[in-house]
């Protein structure tokens, strides 16, 4: 197994072995993470990724029907103590300086949900990532990850917090009623697969995520860059990044979809979803 295959947990793997990649050669490959590859202009500028990665997985695991049924953390998070006036100061720092790139991401995700199908099948999901990585081109590429999740964490939990508290909230409830979610909601059964699939590929993008986040973090002191494993680890940052965007952009396709069409475009989409990605619910 290649590097990249051990950097990748089996929920991406799947997605590209039996997605994406069907479609795109070795060659092909090559040339779109050349074209990511060039929009990399890192500027200097620093952020705060373990801070906001903390909010970013709090928000990610606990979007699904059942929040209730996550596992309890073991140690506590930043996000616990939201309350705490430093946590509060140092997320409002980093909120303020970079909300408006978090935002610009937010909105190429919530693309035309006529381009799901496409996106699915490559079509689309390549020139969205390419240009998602254009606007984060200043920042390094464990921020260009976090970034992005942070993102995809806005549309994908208003989506689950409306279906959550819908049935007892009537602003909730009206919004819904806007995205079609109680009906959705009602057929979640027959969905359950298809949002079963979405949560592992998810879960895989953070696991990705903190695995980049935590080679950045190897103390350049003790471990030499020029270390045989460590720097074919580091070789393939790149690939990482460019499929853990593009998972991002073909799960928020997804939830575009099944807002902007309801249940029976949901259905159909989740047949091609599960015949490409062979997930295992």
């Amino acid at each position: 197994m290649t590097t990249t295959g051990k950097m990748m947990p089996p929920a991406m793997q799947r997605l590209i072995k039996g997605g994406d990649r069907r479609t795109i050669t070795m060659s092909d490959d090559n040339v779109m993470i050349k074209q990511i590859v060039e929009t990399h202009r890192p500027d200097g500028r620093e952020v705060d990724t373990e801070l906001l990665l903390h909010l970013v997985e709090d928000i990610l695991k606990l979007s699904k029907l059942h929040a209730d049924s996550v596992p309890a953390v073991i140690s506590p998070t930043p996000t616990e103590n939201m309350e705490d006036q430093t946590y509060r100061a140092n997320y409002d720092d980093i909120l303020n300086a970079f909300s408006h790139i978090i935002e610009q991401v937010s909105g190429e995700l919530a693309t035309d949900p006529q381009l799901n199908m496409k996106t699915l099948t490559g079509g689309e999901a390549h020139p969205t990532t390419l240009s998602i990585c254009n606007m984060l081109a200043p920042f390094s590429w464990d921020a260009k990850l976090v970034l992005t999740l942070a993102a995809f964490a806005i549309n994908y939990g208003e989506f689950w917090l409306l279906a959550q508290i819908y049935t007892t909230n009537q602003l909730a409830k009206s919004m819904a009623t806007l995205k079609q979610l109680p009906m959705i909601m009602e057929h979640s059964v027959a969905l359950k697969a298809l949002f079963d699939g979405l949560d592992n590929l998810i879960q895989a993008m953070l696991k990705v995520t903190r695995c980049v986040l935590d080679l950045k973090a190897l103390p350049s002191a003790y471990i030499s860059s020029e270390f045989p494993a460590l720097k074919a680890a580091m070789d393939h940052v790149q690939t990482a990044v460019y499929w853990t965007i593009r998972s991002a952009v073909a799960c928020a396709s997804q939830i575009t979809s099944l807002t902007s069409y309801g249940l029976e475009y949901a259905l159909s989409i989740y047949f091609n979803f599960s015949t490409r990605t062979q997930f295992k619910a």
